[in-house]
């Protein structure tokens, strides 16, 4: 029982034969006719079909080797994008950590030598200098060490 079937084609019944009396049963192409692609006894039309088809699918064979080709040279972009975005971030902590510490040390000394102590605290030998430098009457130098404590 058939399905489905193009519309030029009879309907094929166990009793009759698909091929048609005037159809030739060899196969123009004789690699066609080796790899055994269309049965030497279909009907003509038939066989026009499944010629159209081999050929669509070899354009779509293409196609699709052309995408792949593609889809490779993308993905060996995106990574050589990669390692230009993360390859100097890279670089810099590894070679720039040094001159920092230089920087950072040039920084505490601009302020003073304020370094915190006892997880966060300010010293009080600290705290007096940051008074000093903002010249606070000792009312205020007394709030300040009541909101500190």
């Amino acid at each position: 029982m058939i399905m489905f079937r193009h519309k030029s084609l009879p309907a094929e019944t166990p009793s009759q034969p698909a091929t048609e009396a005037g159809s030739p049963n060899i196969v123009a192409d004789p690699v066609l006719k080796e790899k055994k692609f269309v049965p030497e006894s279909t009907p003509g039309d038939l066989r026009e079909l499944v010629e159209k088809n081999l050929k669509w699918s070899q354009i779509i064979y293409e196609q699709n080797r052309k995408i792949n080709n593609k889809l490779l040279w993308a993905a060996i972009f995106s990574w050589f994008k990669l390692i230009i975005i993360v390859g100097p971030i890279i670089w810099a902590i590894i070679y720039l950590q040094p001159m920092l510490k230089g920087v950072w040390s040039q920084y505490n000394e601009l302020l003073g030598g304020v370094t915190a102590v006892n997880k966060g605290a300010l010293g009080q030998g600290s705290l007096e200098s940051l008074f000093k430098l903002f010249n606070l009457d000792p009312a205020k130098q007394e709030q300040l060490k009541a909101l500190l404590k």
